[in-house]
């Protein structure tokens, strides 16, 4: 896992060939204002997925993990309070892997909580379950799928 401003996020491009153009597309100035939905950025390799979403409060939040796909996600207005565990530690699995979906849902606790401000960002590889949309407020937020 990785937070960070997007200001450095170019410091994260050799993580991955394909954070290249993802980090590209957030840098975008008008990026608030693009409707709700998926942006292709790279073929089905690197996409968008851009969301009005209510939060749901830290009970409410499922932690979730991904096998094909990483996780770039951006507040773009507003602030997510975001759950984290290492997927090793999962025990308790809510759902099984849905390989059409690329998601895993677990009902394990979180082990910390942590906000990503407007202009910042979180990284979570296959290995790190998250649990998204645990505030209490609405959040703005860009979710870049990168394929693994």
């Amino acid at each position: 896992m990785v937070i960070d401003i997007l200001d450095n996020c170019y410091r994260y491009t050799k993580l991955h060939k394909l954070f290249k153009p993802a980090f590209e597309f957030l840098r975008k100035e008008n990026l608030k204002k693009y409707c709700e939905g998926r942006y292709d950025i790279a073929k089905n390799d690197v996409y968008a997925l851009i969301s009005k979403a209510t939060s749901r409060g830290k009970t409410g939040a499922s932690l979730e993990a991904h096998r094909k796909y990483i996780d770039i996600q951006v507040a773009l207005s507003g602030e997510d309070l975001i759950g984290y565990k290492p997927l090793s530690e999962c025990r308790i699995k809510r759902t099984e892997y849905d390989a059409k979906k690329d998601c895993v849902f677990f009902n394990d606790k979180s082990n910390f909580w942590f906000k990503i401000q407007e202009n910042s960002f979180a990284i979570f590889f296959p290995q790190d379950a998250h649990a998204p949309l645990a505030g209490s407020l609405p959040v703005l937020k860009a979710v870049i799928k990168v394929r693994v």
